[in-house]
């Protein structure tokens, strides 16, 4: 398994602008390099099903379907519901605190399958951390250049990636 995490304090910030921010994959992939694009399937009570396109490494395309379950504004976790990874786990932290908000993003990964998955971690690992640290950073700079998401409602109604 790898994992990547990273905090940062994102100065004159609401949690509920960090919420939307996150939820919005307009907004999103400006600052996570693994994502391509976040597509709602369908909702659930507490959260969406979603697929999610990316590239691994940077280079590789793939999607997996994930289980979107939140409580706004506090709460994003994520896990894997179909896909190449035997198990794939991420969840944002988000908590106000003097002069803003403090985010914190963990991303936990298993490939499995053997020695092609330890060959992964053993090379995708520093990588991987890397890449999650750098996001949650770059997440926190635009949002306090001024960047906004429109949230789930308004992030994946028909036609909003346009």
């Amino acid at each position: 398994m790898i994992r990547g995490e990273g905090t940062t304090v994102a100065r004159g910030v609401t949690p509920d602008e960090v919420f939307d921010f996150v939820l919005d994959p307009a907004q999103y992939t400006k600052a996570d390099t693994k994502m391509v694009w976040v597509t709602k399937l369908a909702d659930t009570p507490d959260g969406m099903l979603a697929r999610e396109d990316g590239k691994f490494l940077g280079r590789f395309p793939g999607s997996v379907i994930t289980r979107y379950r939140w409580e706004r504004p506090h709460r994003i976790d994520v896990t894997l519901e179909h896909g190449v990874p035997r198990r794939l786990h991420a969840w944002f932290e988000i908590e106000a605190v003097q002069g803003g908000t403090r985010i914190r993003h963990v991303e936990e990964l298993d490939l499995g399958h053997g020695p092609l998955g330890w060959l992964h971690d053993a090379m995708a690992g520093k990588w991987f951390a890397r890449s999650v640290d750098t996001e949650v950073a770059e997440i926190g700079r635009l949002l306090e250049a001024g960047e906004r998401g429109r949230g789930v409602a308004g992030a994946h109604e028909r036609g909003a990636e346009e």
